[in-house]
């Protein structure tokens, strides 16, 4: 139970969970409804994506410290 709550506590507290989690949500609904089929074009699914690696990567410089000492 313990485990649960660390890793529970590490998700809430991290922004790039968060990113990674939304991301998670959108591609359910791509997988399922064709969401973002109907909302952006190939060109722009691909600088969505792009964008989203981005932001992963500008969220992970940021990370100078364990989740632990926030």
């Amino acid at each position: 139970m313990n485990s649960i709550k660390i890793w529970f506590s590490r998700v809430i507290r991290s922004k790039t969970m968060h990113t990674a989690n939304i991301i998670a949500i959108l591609g359910v609904l791509q997988a399922n409804s064709d969401f973002l089929s109907t909302v952006l074009s190939p060109k722009q699914f691909g600088w969505l994506m792009m964008g989203i690696a981005i932001i992963m990567v500008v969220l992970r410089t940021k990370t100078t410290n364990a989740l632990e000492d926030k």
